[in-house]
């Protein structure tokens, strides 16, 4: 690259413009514009000699700002609608039906409802061990998707496709995946713990514990945690980390550490958690139903997934592919549901 040419950052992809090729190919920015249009009157061995130039430097016509300014000149609606792919791993597929409950159904109706949102088609895609990654990748590039969302995967060992990512703009939904480093929308989950401390807190709960999966809290990069430490001065002693809720000793432990409220990171605890904490005092912190009879913290999976799809069109309006230098993290808070699993205060 000699010192005129433009540098970019990681994963800036250079963009060639119209007006490049034209002084490149010697004609105007009309020829070039013609020269890509099947039906513009322009002589075939000029049409050859501008689209050799064209590949030569790299440049394809925008889709979405041809049909932009080919409608502001016939003063037609635009009808462009520019298809993300949205990735799934096949066991949070399978569980998914049209009116399922549950995180799953939640992405799924977020990532559809912001598509709907910025006028863009959503196909999901489900991972298989079947189709190779250099197939994935030639089958995104053959159906014209240059923006893909992925979604998060069950459990924390699973690592993302080694797709190409540079020939691709692309964002992850949730904390699961650390790489590539990718823009990502996810929960604040630091935040909905300060705010359930304060909460409780509020409600003369002095002496919380705290019920944590360990696959779960590596996802999360340990924030319930490290909040939970930060604002109880004596916390550290009152965390209880298994593999699951079914890991035995659970009962005998509570009995003696005595808290007066038994925080969870899931609903899935309760059933494991003895009387009078399971009935009385029981606060999640992922309530899965707002509706239902736990108490605790509600996460808006459909509006974290809305929000990875705001940062797609983002990122594809700058023409973004590949990893960030500096990735954007969108982060949505929870609300509190009133259950009836805590009758403090």
């Amino acid at each position: 690259m000699d010192s005129e040419s433009p540098h970019f950052g990681p994963g800036e992809a250079p963009v060639v413009s119209l007006r490049q090729v034209a002084e490149a190919a010697g004609v105007s920015r009309m020829t070039v514009s013609r020269a890509f249009k099947p039906d513009a009157p322009i002589k075939p061995e000029l049409r050859a000699r501008v689209l050799a130039v064209a590949r030569e430097l790299g440049y394809e016509p925008d889709r979405l700002v041809t049909e932009l300014m080919t409608s502001f000149v016939k003063r037609r609606p635009v009808k462009y609608r520019e298809t993300f792919a949205a990735l799934w791993w096949p066991e949070r597929w399978a569980n998914l039906s049209n009116n399922a409950r549950g995180f799953g159904a939640a992405v799924r109706r977020g990532i559809e409802a912001g598509a709907e949102h910025h006028g863009c088609g959503i196909e999901h895609v489900v991972l298989s061990d079947r189709v190779g990654v250099r197939a994935l990748g030639r089958m995104l590039e053959a159906r014209g998707i240059g923006g893909v969302l992925i979604t998060p995967p069950p459990s924390a060992e699973v690592v993302a496709p080694a797709l190409d990512w540079t020939r691709f703009c692309a964002v992850n939904i949730g904390t699961t995946l650390r790489e590539p480093r990718l823009h990502r929308s996810q929960i604040s989950h630091y935040s909905d713990m300060v705010r359930v401390l304060e909460t409780l807190r509020r409600r003369g709960c002095r002496r919380p514990c705290l019920l944590l999966r360990v696959d779960l809290e590596e996802r999360m990069q340990r924030a319930y945690a490290a909040a939970f430490q930060v604002w109880q001065a004596d916390g550290v002693g009152r965390i209880w980390r298994a593999a699951s809720p079914d890991a035995p000793g659970l009962a005998a432990w509570l009995r003696k550490t005595r808290p007066d409220v038994v925080v969870a990171d899931t609903d899935v605890w309760r059933r494991r958690v003895p009387a009078p904490w399971a009935e009385e005092a029981f606060v999640s912190l992922a309530v899965e139903h707002p509706d239902g009879e736990v108490t605790g913290n509600h996460q808006n999976f459909a509006r974290v997934a809305e929000g990875a799809v705001d940062l797609l069109v983002q990122a594809r309006l700058r023409h973004e592919t590949g990893e960030p230098a500096e990735p954007l993290i969108m982060l949505t808070t929870g609300r509190w549901v009133e259950g009836r699993t805590l009758r403090r205060g």
